[in-house]
Order: structure tokens, then sequence, then C-alpha cells
């Protein structure tokens, strides 16, 4: 990562040599897919924890690796154009977007969300939007807006308040265990600042698909022992997990690349965190949790943060 990453997408970042007209039009589509993101990640919560039935939390995350993995691989064999020349140094970002993005993240996790409540790992996770900002701002060089910190701050403590609200009963959990969860989020938040700062000069499905296939191979040896299971899955649980994936996982690294070369990594990390309250909705109407007075509460804190770091004109 580095600040220097060409006079061009210098530009791009900070708004300098682009139309207005061209840029809001840029902007809408950015917000655009980012809602559609939101869609898709509001029911991933809610499918996880029916496929979740069936699978080990390893076997779900290989198959969601693995799944993820094929349609990178159908996309970009289907339009070779995409498949551009990687720059020497962008090699190892670009092993880094897609294997740490899948499988170090998931390994991460679930081994972390074992060994600690729900609560804490909820908690802990919340954090990345902070952790996405503070990197932002060190290795790319962004300026932030007093309004943009006020917003990353209350949308992070609203999925706090959320987390805590739906973990309340979870107990504790490992010191090892909230260390690993942290990993995870600094994991995904490092991903999120690389492809900020590369994803310009690639197409984003092809910017996924190099370390995504090596984290499919890496999660299929690694998962050995559980991959039996899904000899005896469902048919509803296989649709869940060509689902996660497919939508939730594949599109989203696409859509979030893409938006990344409109949107700074602060901004794309503080809209994200919608999924949380829009997902206790989505429990509430399939699964029958209702959500309490403390997630509403939660989820306008989170929502009025949104609206403050989206305020930011120029970004």
């Amino acid at each position: 990562m580095g600040v220097s990453t060409g006079s061009v997408w210098h530009r791009l970042r900070y708004g300098c040599g682009v139309s207005s007209e061209v840029g809001s039009s840029q902007r809408r589509s950015a917000y655009l897919l980012l809602a559609v993101n939101i869609a898709i990640g509001s029911v991933s919560f809610t499918l996880v924890q029916l496929s979740l039935k069936q699978l080990t939390p390893l076997a779900l995350a290989a198959g969601r690796v693995v799944v993820s993995a094929l349609m990178f691989m159908a996309v970009v064999m289907r339009w070779p154009t995409m498949r551009t020349p990687i720059l020497r140094a962008d090699r190892w970002r670009v092993f880094v977007i897609g294997f740490v993005g899948s499988a170090v993240f998931h390994l991460l996790f679930n081994w972390g969300q074992h060994h600690v409540s729900v609560a804490i790992a909820a908690v802990i996770m919340a954090t990345y939007p902070v952790m996405t900002t503070v990197g932002e701002v060190i290795f790319l060089g962004y300026r932030l807006r007093r309004l943009q910190v006020i917003g990353v701050m209350l949308s992070t403590l609203g999925c706090i308040v959320i987390g805590l609200a739906n973990g309340i009963d979870g107990g504790g959990g490992s010191v090892w265990g909230a260390v690993v969860v942290a990993l995870a989020a600094l994991s995904w938040a490092a991903v999120t600042i690389i492809t900020r700062d590369i994803g310009e000069r690639y197409n984003s499905w092809w910017l996924n698909t190099p370390g995504t296939v090596a984290g499919a191979v890496f999660m299929l040896i690694v998962a050995t022992p559980d991959l039996h299971q899904y000899a005896h899955l469902s048919w509803r649980v296989w649709l869940a997990v060509i689902w996660l994936g497919s939508a939730s996982s594949a599109f989203i690294y696409y859509s979030l690349a893409k938006v990344m070369t409109v949107l700074s990594a602060t901004t794309t990390s503080a809209i994200t965190t919608v999924v949380t309250p829009t997902s206790v909705l989505v429990a509430w109407l399939v699964l029958g949790d209702a959500p309490t007075l403390v997630d509403a509460l939660g989820g306008l804190v989170v929502i009025g943060g949104v609206i403050l770091v989206v305020l930011r004109r120029g970004d």
C-alpha cells in the first residue's frame, strides 16, 4: 500500500480533474451497488444460521469460498478481456485481496467466534469501519472531515449496541478468541484498504480471482475432515451455500471493489454497517426473532452515523 499510485488514481481519489456530471453519475451507481450489497447482506445472516444446522462452520466456510472462486473463474473466462496483466508491484496485493479476504478471514472469524460469545464477536467486528478509516488515513493519505469522524463512530456504536443486545446471554469467552476475531476484523480492513489502493487499475472481477482461487484450494485442504457433510445436505441448504458463495461473497467482493473506484474506503465501510440493523429485520421476518427497543435505537444510531459520513462533499 502506498500513496503514490499514479496521478490518474490520485485525481480519481480526490475528485480532481473529473467533471461534476460524471462524478455524480459514478456516485449514484456506487450507492446503488451498495444498496444491493446491503440487501444481499441482510439475508446472509439468516441463511448462515439455517446452513449451520447441517454444516459445521468450517465446512460452510469452505463451501462459500469454493463457490465464490468458481463464480470468479466463470466470469473472467467468459470475458477474457478482463484478464489484464497485473503489475509486478501489485501481484502480492492482488493475492492478498482474494486469499485473505476469503480463506484467512473465514478461518479467523470462525475459530474466534467459537471461543467468545456472540456479543463479544459482534462488538469486535463492529470496529472494522474504524480500522478501515485509520488505515486509509495512514496508508493512503485520506483526509477526514469532522462529520465523517462522528459518523463512523456513531455507525460503529450502533452496531456494538445491537451486537450486545442480541448476545447478552452468551457469556464471555477466551482472550485468545477475542484476539483472533480482532485479527479477522483487521484482515478485512486491510483487504479493503488494499482494494481501494489498486482497484482502479484492474477489472473488479479479475482483481479478486487469483487470490480467491488459491483460497479455495487452501480451504478444501483445511476443511477435508468436514467435507463429507455435503453428501447429506438438503436441497435448501445447497441453495443457501450457493447463494452465500456467489451473491453474498463473490458479487459483494466484486461490487465493493467497483464502488471503491469512486467512494473512499471510509465511506464504503461505514455504509455497509447498515447491514447490521437490516439483518435484524430479516431475522424477525424469517426466524421470528423480534427486534427489541435497543435493536431499534441501535439501528437509528447506525443510520444517523452513515448519513453524516455520506454528507461529506466530493467523496
